[in-house]
This record gives C-alpha cells, structure tokens and sequence, in this order.
C-alpha cells in the first residue's frame, strides 16, 4: 500500500470511527457494517466489535448488530479469533443476544475456521 492509499484508509476509518461514536444509530449502524465489511484489518474489527459489545453504554441495537456483524465476518473473511467464538458462546442463553450469537456462530461454523 502506497502512503496515499494509507492515508486515505486511515481517514476512512477515523471518519467511521466518529460516525460510530455519534449519537445518531442510523450513523453508528452504517459504519460498523462498514468497517465490518472494507477495514482490511480483521483483527482489528473483531477488537472493535468486542468493544461495542462489551459497552454498557452502546445502544442496543448497536450491540446485537456487533454480534451479527462477528456472523459476517466469519462468513466474508473464511476465519476468526478465538476471542470472538468465546464471546458468542457466552451470549448464547442472553435472552436479548442469544439467538442472534447463535446465528452468528452457524456462520462461523460453516464458513470460517478459529484462529
């Protein structure tokens, strides 16, 4: 990556990394699924959405979609840390999160290996 290329990328995240810390859900939830999808870093995501599930603080919604956005990137990245198989586990008799970790993790278990 070219510094332009890695400026340009540390920009974007640092714009989604506002949006999610906004106020507005509607902001919040498109950068999460953004960073989900494009941030190259995978690591780094998982980190991310650990975080935003482990804040008391975070909006609900935004916090069942960091369980679902684990589901996608097992899916769309074919691995994930252990961390986050752990996590999901520990959700599953949540009555707010657990069918979704649930769904998360049949997309870990049939698209991803844990790393």
């Amino acid at each position: 990556m070219t510094g332009d290329n890695e400026t340009s990328a540390l920009q974007w995240r640092e714009e989604m990394l506002r949006d999610l810390a906004s106020n507005d859900l509607g902001r919040s939830t498109r950068a999460l699924l953004a960073l989900t999808y494009d941030d190259p870093d995978r690591v780094w995501v998982e980190d991310l959405l650990l975080r935003t599930l482990d804040d008391a603080a975070s909006d609900p919604q935004l916090r069942s979609l960091a369980v679902t956005c684990m589901g996608h990137l097992g899916r769309m990245r074919g691995k994930v840390g252990t961390q986050v198989v752990v996590r999901l586990e520990g959700l599953l008799e949540d009555s707010k999160l657990g069918g979704i970790a649930e769904d998360a993790l049949g997309d870990i278990r049939y698209h991803a290996v844990v790393i």
